[in-house]
């Protein structure tokens, strides 16, 4: 199933690629055809399961998606997953559809939490909160928000899957994931915290 994706994805971005200059709306239908044609098979509507390992776009920050667009595109993002598997599909996207890409999934319900194990939900947002001065950790939401609901160029965290979560913030502190001023707030957490850091943001 992946393989077809690819494939049709490949002709669609010839496709997007040719249509230069796009006029919004047409970059808005183009955008449409993309996230249901080709997205979709690895970052599925909220109301469907999901793909292990795999972020939920649906309700994302419009910002930090076209950010990240065109990071693959510029090959900047280089975690392994990013160069496996969306390096291609986004290296033909104009700034039109990946602007209208960004759109579309920002305007998508977000995904409702899953709830986990309460005390471990409960470390998890103290986390959030407080951060860990101990191990001068700072606190995550002066960035994402109260409820990480994210803003701008921060993403949302809140319901993404814990397993995705708990992946890219090890990716970070290994320096496989290039994030900036992330690195220095997540290097001093245990796999413990990771974890319940993890389960709290998925259960929002």
């Amino acid at each position: 199933m992946l393989w077809r994706a690819a494939m049709l994805g490949a002709a669609l971005l010839c496709g997007v690629s040719a249509a230069s200059g796009a006029s919004p709306e047409n970059a808005s239908k183009q955008a449409a055809r993309l996230a249901a044609d080709v997205c979709s098979a690895c970052h599925r509507p909220a109301n469907k399961v999901s793909e292990p390992l795999v972020p939920i776009l649906a309700g994302q920050q419009e910002a930090y998606l076209v950010w990240q667009m065109r990071a693959y595109h510029l090959a900047f993002r280089d975690d392994p997953q990013a160069h496996d598997k969306m390096w291609m599909p986004a290296s033909g996207l104009e700034d039109a559809v990946v602007n209208a890409l960004a759109a579309y999934y920002a305007a998508q319900p977000p995904r409702p939490g899953i709830p986990g194990d309460a005390a471990l939900i409960a470390r998890g947002r103290s986390l959030y909160e407080n951060g860990l001065p101990s191990s001068h950790v700072a606190d995550c939401s002066a960035c994402h928000g109260a409820r990480a609901e994210g803003d701008g160029i921060f993403p949302r965290l809140a319901g993404q899957r814990a397993d995705y979560l708990a992946r890219e913030i090890s990716l970070i502190q290994l320096h496989l994931r290039n994030v900036g001023i992330m690195h220095s707030t997540v290097e001093g957490l245990s796999d413990d915290a990771i974890r319940a850091l993890a389960a709290y943001l998925q259960s929002l």
